[in-house]
């Protein structure tokens, strides 16, 4: 999709970082903001990945619906007290739980799209790049039937020229690696705080993995 007029900031450019981690803790209402325009990212990248889409915009729903919270609310705060108060069923931090698994997703398909770009690599095959990102994230906890679902999503997914493209950055792809590379530093940051308060607070413990 195109932009407007010439003078107007680009798709890309106009979806936000996610917080810094400050003292520990996560402000939710940054986190959302990020989180959703990753969900607008992934909506650009077509229906084919509408599965992924509603996903990640249901467990961004579920959060929003069971979490009271104010501009100075720490998404990892939230969860402690939830699973205090909710005999260890902390419905909730499940929907942060699988939103972070679908972080980790994008973080690997950023990584990869950048190890290619500043190996100045003649072709960024795509179909590959979410391939690994699946097998890396989120597969060895779906069902065979899930795993087949995504095998799909990851084989018709668009080329590097259309999700360039897409991202309205067709004619500056140094300004996209740069973009890239800062989405998804603090992608990482956040995601890995989450992933290490799950761990060490045990609120929902790692389960194994379908067969």
């Amino acid at each position: 999709m195109a932009g407007g007029s010439s003078g107007d900031v680009c798709f890309f450019h106009r979806v936000k970082h996610f917080p810094p981690v400050i003292n520990g803790r996560i402000n939710i209402i940054e986190f959302l903001e990020a989180s959703t325009g990753l969900v607008s990212i992934v909506e650009r990248l077509g229906t084919v990945f509408g599965p992924v889409k509603y996903d990640m915009q249901g467990n961004i729903d579920k959060i929003k619906k069971l979490y009271t919270y104010d501009k100075n609310s720490c998404l990892l705060e939230l969860m402690l007290a939830e699973h205090a108060n909710t005999n260890g069923k902390p419905t909730a931090a499940e929907g942060v739980l699988w939103l972070n698994r679908a972080l980790l997703f994008f973080e690997i398909v950023f990584t990869q799209i950048l190890s290619h770009l500043q190996a100045n690599a003649p072709e960024v095959n795509m179909k590959k790049i979410f391939t690994v990102a699946y097998e890396g994230s989120v597969k060895k906890y779906h069902n065979w039937v899930t795993q087949q679902i995504f095998a799909f999503i990851c084989k018709m997914s668009p080329s590097f020229p259309q999700v360039v493209k897409s991202f309205e950055m067709e004619n500056d792809l140094s300004g996209f690696e740069t973009k890239i590379e800062s989405f998804q530093i603090t992608l990482h940051l956040v995601r890995c705080k989450i992933d290490d308060f799950f761990r060490e607070n045990n609120i929902i413990p790692e389960p194994k993995p379908d067969a």
